[in-house]
């Protein structure tokens, strides 16, 4: 791992000069130009760079014709060429497109470099665009394409004909990505906050405003579009400015060092289940540490929510035919945990051979062995309840789970179900299980001695950050002169393109989940608070991803673990660094509103003057009227793409390559269910469903690829 390079406490703009004086900024001018010239590559961190306007122009539109059969292979690393404008399912990605999704715009296309086109099966990307890891394969469908990993489950789906693209990410969680038809974009994923995108023109430049939805808020961020190597990304830019002796006093050091008593962190679950990873400063120097501390904090909660969602909302499959299943969830030693379960396991290869998640007691389908009081030799569990759902911490013992089980975790670590069986080989169907933290129980009186040394963010490391934050406080503050004299900021300083230029080391903080490659093409996972460093040397001109070194990670399954060297595209870079500006943005608003108050020093008379709102923000257009109903609905929508494309892809022919296609399903009886049919009747077909929601008259019965509703015990709907 290289050591860490950083610019420490002083910082220098050069060519124009930002002077911070008396806890104010001197003011910084740019020169206006309309040329449609390269981003600019400056030589400094925060040097201005001439103005350069990138109006979105009209590139070759790729199409998502409906072909099929064409299988690709992923083997070694690859680089350079990207997907280059697709909202892409793994981030907030990309701009408007003119790929054949329907209704097209005159914007950006989705066209690879290099490659056929918009999903044109490169043979180093997947469905969505992404660099396709090691051993994954991608085939066209009738809609589109479609990626499985290496163990034959799908971890991309393009659907033309929708304009959708859904990726599975390895963290557990589905992210769906759709243009409509009106050329606004629908981005949604369960337990991570979801937006609608709406472009539009402002002074001959192309802008978004983003419509966020999260538990139940609504909010605005806005962007400039921009084009980075031939990539279209999207350049955060500030609803609103504040006054330059803010600025100055949120850049400079305070005069003494202050204790701050006002986070409220303690008791927490996300706090003890993060305790090993971060430890906030006993002290802070200036608000840069301050604000470095709100950043990790605020990305950290996100990734603890995203994942209690991820096992309660969208339930953890139990795979029937293999011992463990990684619940993508971890548990955190002396807090308590309720896990429970439904559906049904067919074991014996029968019909009528089935097993709740308590298990079989007996019956004439039943193996001896497996007699109510037997001790079942050769099962995981011998002394618990045959065929039953159990679990383990790590490699720690199996313990009873059942239809549901509360306990007190005796360490921390990933959570695993299984099944009790000696012989897996003929089981299917099988269980869905949930995890919540039921409350009571405490976390480890010193968590960071727990896991076995300091946190992983390092006192180096959160410095890093706390520098990366005054970059950016620089950054608005000379953004925040051209507003005032009525001049655009140019996206191209505010963006990647200075920071990958500048000859500078620069850390980026993860604010989402994203799917990414290492040097043996080997896929790995990025959760919200993982620190990536960028050290040089600038990118080629052609490239559209960069490799960064992962400085600090969560680590545990499938995440990238630290030193590692990942490649990130360009416009998932982009995306990092707006994450960034947001949450500094959002805890200036803050530290504004607590100045003075939990023993934080109070800003100077100077500091106090109102905000300034961006002349683009009031141009914005109207907010959404159901824009969380809607961004909800293409959850449901990506079900059925996904659903359609599974049936789509199965039965294609397996060609050579690093991982064989998967085979296609077992043939089955057709089953017919028609409306009016009675629950029996429905489940004498397909047996008992994986989920029952109970509404009263109402019963909602959720099978594998199939949900049935039924009224006053008959079926009213099937979808």
């Amino acid at each position: 791992m290289k050591p860490l390079r950083f610019r420490q406490k002083h910082f220098l703009l050069s060519a124009v000069a930002a002077v911070f004086v008396c806890g104010a900024l001197a003011t910084v001018t740019y020169a206006s130009s309309d040329k449609n010239t390269p981003p600019p590559k400056t030589s400094s961190t925060a040097k201005p760079a001439a103005t350069t306007s990138h109006p979105a122009t009209s590139t070759a539109g790729a199409s998502h014709g409906a072909t099929t059969g064409a299988t690709t292979h992923a083997g070694g690393p690859t680089t350079n060429s990207t997907h280059s404008t697709t909202p892409m399912a793994n981030g907030s990605h990309g701009g408007p497109t003119t790929a054949n999704h329907g209704a097209t715009t005159a914007n950006t296309s989705h066209g690879m470099a290099g490659g056929a086109g918009a999903h044109g099966m490169a043979s180093n990307r997947t469905a969505t665009g992404h660099i396709a890891p090691a051993g994954s394969h991608t085939m066209q469908t009738r809609n589109g394409a479609v990626t499985r990993r290496a163990d034959g489950r799908i971890s991309d789906v393009h659907d033309a004909r929708r304009g959708m693209d859904v990726h599975h990410g390895l963290d557990g969680g589905r992210r769906v990505s759709v243009m409509r038809a009106d050329h606004s974009r629908i981005v949604a994923e369960r337990g991570r906050r979801g937006f609608i995108e709406r472009r539009y023109a402002f002074h001959g430049h192309d802008f978004a405003r983003r419509s966020y939805y999260w538990h139940g808020h609504e909010y605005n961020r806005y962007y400039r579009g921009y084009y980075y190597h031939g990539v279209f990304v999207n350049v955060y830019a500030p609803a609103v400015y504040y006054p330059p002796a803010f600025y100055g006093w949120a850049y400079n050091p305070w005069a003494v060092p202050v204790a701050y008593a006002g986070w409220g962190w303690a008791g927490t679950p996300w706090f003890g289940f993060y305790g090993a990873y971060f430890v906030p400063y006993p002290v802070y120097a200036g608000p840069a540490f301050w604000l470095a501390d709100y950043l990790i904090a605020t990305q950290l909660q996100a990734a603890y929510a995203a994942q209690f969602a991820a096992a309660t909302q969208g339930g953890i499959p139990v795979a029937p035919a293999q011992l463990w299943t990684d619940s993508g969830f971890q548990v955190v030693q002396g807090q308590s945990y309720t896990v429970s379960a439904t559906g049904m396991l067919q074991f014996n290869g029968n019909a009528s051979s089935l097993a709740p998640p308590s298990g079989r007691s007996g019956g004439p389908q039943v193996d001896a062995d497996c007699a109510p009081g037997m001790y079942h030799n050769g099962f995981p569990a011998p002394q618990l309840p045959c065929l039953s759902l159990i679990g383990k911490i790590q490699d720690g013992p199996p313990f009873e789970v059942g239809r549901a089980t509360t306990f007190v975790a005796p360490t921390s670590g990933e959570l695993y179900l299984g099944v009790n069986d000696g012989y897996l080989g003929d089981n299917s169907g099988g269980w869905v299980a949930s995890v919540t933290q039921s409350g009571g129980g405490n976390p480890p009186a010193d968590d960071q001695q727990a896991a076995g040394g300091a946190p992983v963010l390092t006192p180096e490391i959160k410095a890093a950050i706390a520098d990366e934050v005054k970059s950016q406080i620089a950054l608005e503050n000379a953004e925040s002169q051209q507003n005032t004299q009525g001049q655009d900021v140019d996206p191209g300083s505010s963006s990647i393109a200075r920071i990958l230029s500048d000859g500078h080391p620069h850390v980026f903080v993860a604010g989402d989940s994203l799917d990414v490659t290492d040097t043996n093409n080997a896929e790995c996972a990025l959760s919200e608070g993982d620190v990536l460093q960028f050290s040089g040397p600038a990118p080629a001109d052609n490239a559209t991803d960069v490799n960064l070194i992962v400085l600090a990670s969560k680590g545990s399954g499938k995440e990238c673990q630290r030193s590692a060297t990942v490649t990130v595209a360009v416009a998932d870079l982009q995306e990092m660094q707006n994450h960034l500006r947001e949450t500094v943005d959002q805890g200036m608003q803050e530290l504004r509103d607590k100045q003075g108050q939990g023993g934080l020093p109070a800003a100077p008379p100077s500091a106090a003057a109102a905000p300034t709102q961006s002349a683009f923000a009031q141009a914005a257009p109207p907010p959404e009227q159901n824009g969380a109903t809607d961004v909800n609905q293409q959850l449901a929508e990506g079900d059925k793409a996904e659903q359609e494309a599974a049936q789509n892809s199965s039965a294609a022919p397996a060609v050579a390559g690093d991982a064989p296609a998967p085979p296609p399903p077992p043939q089955t009886a057709t089953v017919n269910i028609a409306l009016g049919q009675s629950i029996d009747q429905v489940t004498s077909a397909l047996g008992a469903p994986l989920t029952v929601i109970d509404l009263g008259p109402k019963k909602i019965y959720k099978y594998k690829d199939m949900k049935i509703t039924f009224k006053d015990g008959k079926v009213s709907d099937v979808e």
